[in-house]
């Protein structure tokens, strides 16, 4: 602060207005002279008008209105005062008598007995009523005590020097490390717009495809329905499947895992076996949904793991409903727990790959098989905690995958059951991708006041999972949007 003064006042420039306000510390403890607003240089005449705060104003600025190189030197020590008592040394109860202190010279706290020796005379030189008596900033800073302290600072300085040279070397390294993380991220964001233009080309190319061949929800149901009739008149005389045994299952297990090898005809009629094999499974459960044991036979036997590798390992095209039909069939399982503990280590390579099958109703099956699947996840698991297959299904693509058949549209079922598997996905993890974020609780929000019944109550369910998270509970949120209780 002294040699801010000397160098002010070097230049002829009176500060006016010191005051502790104006003083700043930087990181090191040095301190920062400010507010030069006030400041004024001496031309011709020896004094300034007075200005700035009264409190800190020598008796010349009250008495005779006029301030001078000596005023800044007695603020300076005022302010040296009340930094190491912590009391401004002319303090009255009110502004005035403040004042009337300053003009008598009179010290309401004296300065205490810590303070002695040489600092304790320069203070009181400074603080002199008489302005000509006051040492000035040169004078000062020439004084023994001033001398030792520049001894000090300077070999703080050459300390302080090695640290800056120490921390340019670090910030150095700092700056090569976030180049290499710059390069990294960019790295990164480059193949995650990559992989938002694959997305958006496969979700344009199979909307093309689906709009050629399937155009609407009835041609869904004509599909479905005529695999049915081909079911239905391919085991006229099918009496014995109450009957299945335990050792039944393992047998169309091996026929399901039953190498094709040979010529075309011979692994066609291969393939043809199987597939009647998947129909015998079809026609075993497609009206007992609450067969529970049947079911625990055919997953216990092997029959998922047989079909989802034909899932994982056929030419898409050579994959029918049949196939994935079976499948269904088999986890369609209203016991949560049996489910869980029978695909809570599945690979869903094989059924995500069907959603991209050319065929409709194969894609319908694979996508409710998949909610079947999570849904079961979601039900033994806590609220509060991350989807157990989450992992599962990211690891293969699987939650794009789903977005893809979102896009799509190809009817609404189609979209509303994608929304809701990505929904439970989602429970209490934040929905990274803006776009599925927006679009996905959009279409949740939405399906609260649709007709059916199932929907309706997944979509406040899937809401409530999501709106644990933070960003996640904006978006639901947005527009004063609120999730319906279970009686609305």
């Amino acid at each position: 602060m002294l040699s801010s003064l000397a160098h002010l006042h070097s230049l002829g420039i009176v500060h006016r207005d010191l005051k502790p306000e104006n003083v700043f510390l930087d990181e090191n403890g040095n301190t920062k002279t400010a507010d030069f607003g006030l400041s004024q240089k001496i031309a011709s005449k020896s004094y300034l008008r007075s200005a700035g705060t009264a409190v800190y104003a020598p008796s010349e600025a009250h008495m005779q209105y006029k301030m001078m190189f000596a005023s800044d030197i007695w603020v300076l020590a005022v302010i040296i005062t009340e930094m190491l008592t912590g009391v401004h040394p002319y303090a009255g109860r009110t502004q005035l008598e403040t004042i009337e202190n300053i003009k008598k010279g009179k010290m309401v706290v004296p300065l205490p007995e810590y303070i002695q020796g040489e600092l304790k005379e320069m203070l009181l030189n400074m603080l002199d009523l008489d302005a000509d008596k006051r040492p000035t900033a040169k004078e000062l800073l020439d004084t023994e005590l001033m001398q030792f302290q520049a001894q000090i600072d300077k070999a703080n300085e050459n300390n302080e020097q090695k640290e800056i040279i120490e921390q340019l070397i670090q910030k150095n390294k700092e700056f090569e490390s976030k180049v290499r993380n710059l390069e990294i991220e960019k790295d990164q964001e480059k193949r995650r717009l990559d992989k938002e233009k694959r997305r958006a080309d496969q979700a344009e190319q199979a909307q093309q495809s689906s709009q050629q061949t399937f155009t609407s929800e009835k041609e869904r149901q004509i599909l479905i329905q005529l695999e049915f009739d081909k079911i239905l008149g391919s085991i006229p005389n099918e009496k014995d499947m109450e009957n299945i045994t335990q050792s039944d299952w393992v047998q169309m297990k091996n026929e399901l895992e039953k190498e094709e090898r040979g010529t075309q005809l011979q692994t066609d009629q291969i393939r043809q076996k199987k597939i009647l094999t998947c129909r015998r499974i079809i026609m075993k459960f497609i009206t007992k949904d609450d067969d529970i044991e049947g079911r625990k036979q055919a997953l216990n036997a092997g029959i998922a793991d047989a079909l989802l590798k034909i899932f994982s390992t056929y030419p898409l095209e050579s994959i029918t409903p049949s196939h994935v039909w079976a499948f269904f069939e088999i986890a369609f399982l209203y016991d949560h727990q049996i489910s869980y503990d029978a695909f809570k280590n599945i690979n869903f390579t094989g059924l995500v790959r069907l959603l991209d099958h050319p065929d409709i109703a194969v894609v319908h099956r694979s996508a409710v098989s998949i909610q079947n699947i999570l849904v079961s996840g979601t039900n033994i698991t806590s609220i509060s905690s991350p989807h157990p297959y989450y992992q599962s299904l990211a690891s293969c693509d699987g939650i794009n995958k789903l977005f893809i058949l979102f896009k799509k549209n190809l009817c609404k079922r189609s979209k509303d059951n994608a929304a809701i598997c990505i929904g439970q996905l989602f429970r209490a993890k934040e929905i990274p991708d803006t776009e599925m974020r927006k679009e996905v609780i959009a279409c949740l929000k939405a399906a609260v006041n649709d007709s059916d019944s199932w929907l309706k109550t997944n979509s406040k369910y899937r809401l409530r999972g999501l709106v644990q998270d933070a960003v996640n509970r904006a978006e639901i949120e947005k527009d004063g949007f609120k999730i319906p209780e279970d009686d609305d």
